[in-house]
């Protein structure tokens, strides 16, 4: 098949796992700007199975199927799915991920709970204590919780510095700061989601992501398998994104009581989580064919264990990285990697994320640890990072979902 996929450059692993399945891709990364830099290109040149474009539109009927693996270009897909194209990903759902209001309002809607919320316009109207959210713009600030005046001054500073005098006029969502216990998990449900074929394609993920880095999730064949306070999302959320036609990943996160019944939706993300659904390309062994005829994902085995790594010196420079092919080995994956005389670099631009991962039959923390640790050991570069000291962690907290 002939594939078009619509990119902003951190969905490189999800391209490669097209383009090795035998398919003939096309990759556009968006990098329109008054002054274009080759960096925002970059991503997934020099690999011979991927034809790096920067004319899109040319493609467009060249190929059998239009792709995004991101959130932003939802209009643009909304418009081609008018006109007849055979898409994944995108669409008017996006919203639900880059409008934090927009989110409240469809929870509320359909009877989700969440934690107590306000909207608040202007920065020096937000009370701590609180979990501040922002729309859109999570290139000038990502969710951040503040608790006393000293750390909501610090914070205008340096949102001043971002937004200028335009600061008391945006718009934020306040979440309360919730004092849970150890009995609940921050934990979520990872997917693929066709309103055509029934909605959620068991099987699905479930899973947690520690502190929002080391991910294990086990394989659920069935809603009856998934925590009941999840099950309660999904068929929540179903209607949600049938009224916008979505086809594609889903990922969400919540707090869930596991010696209750209570939980508090938290987010979503209307793509796959980035960096650590990256492996959903070894995961599933028919990762292509999920995108491109949504079929149900057929998983390699029932747990997959992510651990991000990352190098924040690539803000400054390309970074040369020692890896295992990623086109030979699946379990490496990256958000933005080219290949230059069959070396592997990663492009300038923000800190840049990679995730290793490994699907095992039982949540045995010995095997994991030690398997994940081989991994990881395998990849270096410049000020690399991982989050591996928290895996045990996260292992536990698997087993509360499920005990």
């Amino acid at each position: 098949m002939k594939v078009l996929v619509f990119g902003t450059g951190v969905e490189f692993s999800h391209v490669l796992g097209l383009a090795t399945a035998g398919h003939e891709v096309y990759y556009y990364t968006d990098y329109i700007s008054p002054y274009p830099s080759f960096d925002d290109f970059a991503t997934g040149y020099g690999f011979d199975n991927i034809k790096k474009v920067h004319n899109f539109f040319y493609y467009l009927d060249k190929v059998d199927k239009v792709v995004t693996f991101d959130v932003y270009g939802g209009d643009l897909f909304s418009y081609l799915v008018d006109k007849g194209y055979n898409t994944f990903g995108g669409g008017l759902a996006t919203e639900l991920e880059l409008s934090r209001k927009f989110l409240k309002m469809m929870l509320k809607s359909s009877g989700i709970p969440t934690p107590r919320y306000e909207i608040v316009k202007g920065f020096k109207n937000v009370k701590p204590p609180g979990v501040v959210k922002l729309s859109l713009f999570r290139g000038s600030a990502e969710t951040f919780m503040i608790t006393n005046s000293a750390e909501k001054r610090n914070y205008e500073t340096k949102l001043h510095k971002e937004f200028g005098s335009f600061l008391d006029q945006m718009e934020f969502v306040v979440e309360e700061k919730l004092d849970l216990d150890d009995s609940y998990v921050e934990c979520g449900i990872d997917a693929v989601y066709d309103y055509e074929r029934g909605g959620f394609l068991f099987p699905i993920l479930c899973g947690v992501e520690y502190k929002k880095g080391v991910y294990v999730g086990k394989v659920c064949d069935s809603l009856s398998e998934v925590p009941r306070q999840l099950q309660e999302t999904i068929l929540k959320l179903d209607p949600i994104l049938k009224k916008f036609k979505y086809r594609g990943f889903i990922s969400t996160e919540e707090f869930v009581n596991t010696r209750g019944t209570d939980h508090y939706f938290l987010d979503i993300t209307v793509r796959s989580p980035y960096p650590l659904g990256l492996g959903y390309r070894y995961a599933m062994k028919n990762f292509a064919d999920v995108v491109l005829n949504s079929a149900k994902p057929v998983f390699r085995d029932r747990y997959y264990v992510a651990v991000p790594i990352t190098t924040e010196e690539a803000k400054d420079f390309f970074i040369y990285v020692d890896t295992p092919d990623p086109e030979k080995d699946a379990r490496y994956n990256y958000e933005a990697l080219m290949k230059v005389r069959n070396e592997f670099y990663v492009p300038k631009g923000e800190a840049q994320e990679a995730c290793v991962c490994e699907c095992f039959s039982s949540l045995d923390e010995a095997k994991i640890i030690k398997t994940m640790e081989d991994l990881v050991k395998k990849v270096s570069a410049i000020s690399l990072s991982d989050d591996l000291p928290n895996l045990p962690f996260a292992l536990r907290e698997v087993k509360k979902l499920w005990r």
